[in-house]
């Protein structure tokens, strides 16, 4: 903690090159030496620094018979005890303390420190307060390890109270920069997160970290180019910044430039050859691109590498179903499913299968399952009514999407199938309504309606509908 670094910063002075080799010399010889105050201090802070905290109280006690008067003695063996997580022997020895200075900012801190150890957050925000308000000398830095001891324990408000105080006090403190994006990151605050990022990257502009997690920001922010450059930087500065490249690979995959996605992964093998879920990505790339039979084969490698990657075993799959290997595909669909039964997609590509199979039975419970795990998925609801729709079950289909309104907010691909649906039952008027509805959400769309309901091109009403539609908002 910075707030005891006053000694440490001599480390390399002449003043204190020997005085650890004395400090042990004499315990070896059994012989006591006298050190002062600030001898003292330098050899806490030297096995501190070793998490050597059994030898750094020693030094306490023993500094203690030598200076039983000393305050900064005391306060270095409460910082010990604290490391010890001796909470309550640390706490007696600071409420002592208090009651000698009870305005000093280091008593008062490592008080709140116990508190929030103990869970009484509440008294430890209350010390902390009071910390700040006496601190004059090296403020931020007390302020910082405020904010990051919350930080620690995943209270991101309050860590964001005490950092934007220490940032206050010191704008170009790097660790406070730091803290302070990475808790508006937490708090999912995209914006504070990056002015931090990009205020902490100013200083240190080879901060590969600082470029990842900018990264990730940009990415979830669905700003694909600014998420590449980062991620760019950060592997310009380490080229065996794994995590970057994933990511990297990751973000080129959303954003669509799957060849560019798949010269990542594949780089990425380099460094992690065994990764099963790299093999499926780079083989949901190749299914982008259409190159099916290599896709097939990266999926294979991922199943090889990991029998229980549910992904692998649906994504091939999802290869032999597009190639219309039907049978084989289900006995992947029902791998995946028995590895993992909670995936919607895993179901409703079953359920795909099974129809197209004509296994009747099989499909309607594989779409009602799809839809039990994922009932605000409109496609999942398409493809069930669909389902009904090619076995004349015209009601049910109907009835499925009356259902599918529930959970789904108004979508426009659903509320053309239901008017196509309505229209072919006999019911003209509710078709009307809800055709209206669906031209209004999306008109653009409209062709792909007489797709898949190629007899009501000649319905007279539907072609005027949408005609005056469109002059009604000048879309033609």
């Amino acid at each position: 903690m910075a707030m005891w670094e006053g000694a440490r910063e001599n480390s390399e002075s002449k003043e204190f090159a020997g005085v650890v080799k004395r400090y042990k010399k004499m315990l070896s010889e059994e012989q006591m030496g006298f050190f002062d105050v600030s001898d003292f201090e330098y050899i806490v802070d030297h096995y501190i620094d070793k998490n050597q905290f059994t030898n750094a109280l020693q030094a306490c006690e023993i500094a203690v018979s030598q200076h039983p008067h000393s305050l900064i003695v005391k306060i270095k063996k409460a910082q010990v005890l604290l490391g010890q997580l001796k909470v309550e022997k640390a706490l007696e020895l600071l409420k002592m303390l208090a009651e000698i200075e009870n305005t000093n900012p280091e008593i008062l801190l490592m008080l709140g420190n116990c508190y929030s150890i103990q869970g009484d957050e509440n008294k430890a925000y209350d010390y902390y307060r009071k910390a700040d308000k006496y601190s004059f000398d090296d403020r931020d830095e007390l302020l910082y390890n405020i904010g990051v001891g919350y930080v620690q324990n995943g209270d991101y408000p309050r860590a964001v109270f005490f950092l934007e105080k220490a940032y206050d006090e010191n704008p170009i403190n790097d660790n406070v920069l730091y803290d302070l994006a990475f808790s508006y990151d937490k708090l999912g605050n995209d914006e504070k997160s990056i002015k931090f990022y990009n205020e902490y990257l100013d200083i240190d502009p080879f901060a590969e970290s600082a470029w990842y997690n900018l990264g990730i920001i940009y990415t979830r922010r669905e700003e694909y180019d600014k998420a590449i450059e980062a991620y760019d930087f950060a592997l310009a500065i380490d080229e065996n910044y794994t995590s970057a490249l994933f990511n990297k690979a990751n973000t080129l995959s959303t954003a669509e430039k799957y060849s560019e996605a798949l010269s990542c992964y594949l780089d990425y093998l380099r460094f992690d050859k065994n990764s099963s879920d790299a093999y499926v990505y780079i083989a949901e790339c190749y299914f982008q691109l259409e190159e099916y039979s290599k896709s097939y084969h990266y999926y294979k490698l991922a199943i090889k590498l990991d029998s229980k990657n549910a992904d692998g075993w649906y994504g091939a799959g999802i290869v032999l179903m597009v190639e219309e290997n039907l049978a084989e595909s289900l006995v992947f669909f029902k791998k995946a499913i028995k590895l993992d039964d909670s995936c919607a997609d895993f179901w409703n590509a079953f359920g795909k299968v099974n129809a197209a199979l004509d296994h009747y039975e099989e499909a309607l419970i594989a779409f009602k399952k799809s839809i039990e795990i994922e009932n605000t998925n409109a496609d999942f609801w398409i493809t069930f009514a669909d389902f009904y729709y090619n076995y004349n079950q015209i009601g049910l289909a109907i009835e499925t999407m009356f259902e599918a309104e529930i959970s789904v907010a108004e979508n426009a691909p659903m509320l053309y199938k239901l008017s196509g649906y309505l229209t072919e039952n006999g019911d003209t008027q509710l078709a009307r309504i809800y055709l209206r509805k669906a031209l209004m959400l999306n008109f653009s769309i409209h062709p792909d309606f007489f797709l898949d309901f190629p007899g009501l091109q000649s319905k007279r009403w539907i072609k005027k509908l949408i005609g005056q539609f469109a002059r009604n908002n000048n879309l033609w």
